[in-house]
């Protein structure tokens, strides 16, 4: 349909092979280091063992962890990827329920934030538990009724969303921003 005349003194220009495939893989190892370097660095996939925040990230789904955290950018009902603090080598899921300087304290399952109960605090988050046990009497366990607790300067105090399965801070106690991994995206 159309052809062009060549210009006097110009070169009929052929397909290289040879630098399209270096250009291709370069390109590809190029590509391969950056998505490894966010992995690493970034951003990183997990999936839940057990079902310690059912029903919101049940056993099995596959989660994205930021890495990127700061003490500021951790807020009320963040879920977080933290450290176990009696098990070496083992990770678990909570969700932050108190901040420095909170007054917590559990009365028959239910979490007070500063004398403000979970069920009529007005959070941007809503609280997705499972709970079906009655409540142990203080005498067998501190984990239903915890007296006044003031969570101390860079540390979180930490609820799994099904509390009847899981080991949190009414176990461990309120654990330092040191032992946070990454926070779920």
């Amino acid at each position: 349909m159309f052809s062009f005349k060549k210009e006097f003194g110009e070169k009929e220009k052929k397909f290289d092979r040879k630098k399209f495939a270096q250009i291709i893989s370069i390109s590809l190892a190029v590509g391969f280091l950056f998505a490894t370097a966010i992995r690493i660095w970034f951003v990183f996939p997990f999936v839940p063992e057990t079902e310690e925040m059912s029903p919101a990230l049940p056993k099995g789904k596959r989660i994205y962890i930021s890495r990127f955290v700061r003490d500021s950018s951790l807020f009320l009902g963040d879920v977080v990827l933290v450290e176990h603090p009696t098990q070496k080598g083992k990770v678990t899921l909570v969700r932050i329920m108190g901040k420095s300087g909170d007054q917590i304290s559990i009365k028959d399952k239910v979490l007070y934030r500063n004398g403000i109960s979970e069920t009529q605090d007005k959070s941007d988050f809503s609280l997705q538990f499972k709970d079906a046990r009655p409540a142990f009497s203080g005498t067998y366990s501190n984990r239903d009724n915890l007296s006044n607790l003031t969570v101390e300067d860079r540390n979180y105090f930490l609820l799994c969303d099904n509390r009847d399965d899981c080991v949190d801070s009414r176990d461990f106690g309120p654990l330092p921003f040191e032992k946070i991994i990454g926070k779920v995206f």
